[in-house]
C-alpha cells in the first residue's frame, strides 16, 4: 500500500494530538460532532478548544459542524478539515487502489498537470520521472495537458519525454477505428499552439492503430466477467447458481446490479457474501452509491442497502469526488438532501477540481441546488478554497450569472472562517 507523505502546507507548527495510527474518518467526524453537541451545550472543555483554535467564533456566530471539524483538523495539526481529510484517505487507502489496470495511484500527479501546477510536477517527476509516461485508465498526463489547455506543462512534459502519440483509448472497436493520442484531442478541440508543439515533437514518427486494450486474460477474469454478465442483466436464477458453483462470486456481480438498479439482486448478492465496502476496480469513476443516486429518479432503496451493509456516504472515486459531488453537479436536490440528512460532508473537495459540491453545483450552474446547499450550511467562501477552484470563480468562469449573484449575496453576509 502506498501512503502520502504530509505536505508541510498541510501541516500547522504544533499539533496539540497525534493522530493515531491507522487514523479514521469515521471517528474524526464524530469527534467534530461531538464537540459541536458540548459546546452547544456550555461545556467548559469544549469552549476552550474551540476558543484556542477557531478564535473567530464568537457568541453572537453560531458554531456549526464545518467549524467544529475545523477545530478537530488543527488538534491534529492540519490547516484545515480538508487536508486532514485527504491525509487519512491516503493513509487508508488499500493497495487495490495501486492496480496497474487504472493506474490510480497517479492521480495526484495527473490532477497537477491538468491544473498547470508546474513546480509540483517538477518536484514529482524529480522523485520519478517515469511518471511521464504513467497511466490512468489508459491515458496518458499529456493527454492531460491537453485537456486542460495547458501549453507550458504540454512542452515541460515533451521535454523529459512525453510522447505526443501515446495511445489513450485508441485503436480498433468492432468497425470503428479510434484516435486518441494527445495529438488528436489537440486537433479536435483546435488548439493550434498546442498541435504545432506536438506536431513537432511526433515529427515524421508512424502511426498505427493498436488492437483494442484489454487487460490480460485470467480464468479468474473470464469467471467474474461472465458473473458481471449474468448481473448486467438481472438474470437472478443463473446468478445464483453461480454463486453456489463458486462460492465468493457474489463480489463481482453486486457493481451490476447497482448499475442496472435492480434491488432485488443488489440484496441477493448482499446476503450472499458480497461486500458493499470492498474497494471497486471501476471506482475511479461512478461508485455503487453513486450509480444508485445519480439518475434522474434516484434508486434510496439501494443507496439506503449499501449503507446498511457498511457504506460511509462519504466515500470517495479515485479522483477523491463524493456522491454529493456527483448529484451537486448534476442537480438532484432530493438526492442531496437524502445524503446530508445521512452525514454527508457538505465542504469535501475532490481531487480534480480542488472543489466542494456548491463548486460543483455553481459550475453546473444549478440554481436551485446552489440555494439548497447554501441553506444547508455551505459556505460560498472558505478560507482555505482555491481562488480559481471557488463557487464563484466557477460561475464566472460559465457565465452562469443567476449563481453568481446567490453567491455574491451570501459571501457578503457569511465570511470565511
Amino acid at each position: 500500500m502506498r501512503t502520502r507523505a504530509i505536505a508541510k502546507g498541510d501541516l500547522m507548527s504544533s499539533p496539540a494530538s497525534p493522530l493515531p495510527a491507522r487514523p479514521s474518518l469515521v471517528q474524526l467526524r464524530k469527534q467534530a460532532k461531538e464537540l459541536l453537541r458540548d459546546y452547544r451545550a456550555n461545556d467548559r472543555a469544549a469552549l476552550a478548544r474551540v476558543q484556542e483554535h477557531h478564535p473567530r467564533i464568537t457568541s453572537e456566530r453560531r458554531l456549526t459542524l464545518a467549524d467544529a471539524q475545523l477545530v478537530v483538523a488543527r488538534e491534529y495539526g492540519f490547516s484545515s478539515w480538508a487536508k486532514l481529510k485527504h491525509h487519512v484517505e491516503s493513509v487508508q487507502r488499500p493497495a487495490d487502489f495501486d492496480e496497474p489496470l487504472w493506474g490510480r495511484a497517479t492521480w495526484p500527479f495527473l490532477a497537477a498537470v491538468y491544473k498547470g501546477d508546474e513546480t509540483t510536477v517538477r518536484q514529482m517527476l524529480a522523485r520519478d520521472s517515469s511518471l511521464a509516461r504513467a497511466e490512468y485508465a489508459y491515458l496518458q498526463p499529456l493527454h492531460y495537458a491537453v485537456r486542460g489547455g495547458r501549453i507550458g506543462m504540454v512542452r515541460l512534459l515533451l521535454d523529459v519525454g512525453a510522447d505526443p502519440l501515446a495511445e489513450g483509448w485508441s485503436g480498433r472497436f468492432g468497425d470503428e477505428i479510434r484516435d486518441d493520442t494527445p495529438l488528436a484531442r489537440a486537433r479536435d478541440r483546435e488548439l493550434n499552439e498546442i498541435v504545432a508543439l506536438l506536431e513537432a515533437a511526433a515529427g515524421d514518427k508512424p502511426r498505427s492503430v493498436a488492437p483494442e486494450r484489454k487487460a490480460p486474460s485470467t480464468p479468474e477474469r473470464e469467471l467474474e466477467d461472465e458473473m458481471m454478465r449474468i448481473c448486467h442483466r438481472s438474470e437472478i436464477d443463473r446468478a445464483i447458481a453461480m454463486i453456489d458453483r463458486h462460492p465468493g462470486i457474489a463480489q463481482a456481480g453486486l457493481y451490476e446490479a447497482v448499475h442496472q438498479n435492480h434491488p432485488q439482486l443488489v440484496r441477493i448478492l448482499l446476503e450472499r457474501g458480497a461486500k458493499a465496502t470492498t474497494p471497486w476496480r471501476w471506482a475511479c469513476w461512478y461508485t455503487p452509491l453513486m450509480h444508485s443516486l445519480r439518475y434522474p429518479k434516484p434508486r434510496y432503496d439501494i443507496a439506503q442497502m449499501l449503507l446498511d451493509h457498511g457504506v460511509d456516504p462519504n466515500e470517495t472515486n479515485g479522483m477523491g469526488m463524493t456522491t454529493l459531488h456527483i448529484v451537486a453537479g448534476q442537480g438532484t436536490v432530493d438526492a442531496a438532501r437524502w445524503l446530508l440528512d445521512r452525514g454527508a460532508d457538505i465542504h469535501s473537495r475532490d481531487r480534480e477540481f480542488e472543489s466542494t459540491p456548491l463548486a460543483w453545483a455553481a459550475r453546473a450552474g444549478r440554481a436551485d441546488m446552489v440555494r439548497f446547499l447554501l441553506s444547508r450550511g455551505a459556505r460560498a467562501v472558505r478560507a482555505d478554497d482555491e481562488p480559481w477552484a471557488t463557487p464563484i470563480a466557477w460561475a464566472r468562469r460559465r457565465n452562469h450569472l443567476e449563481v453568481v449573484s446567490l453567491l455574491l449575496k451570501e459571501a457578503r453576509t457569511d465570511p470565511a472562517p
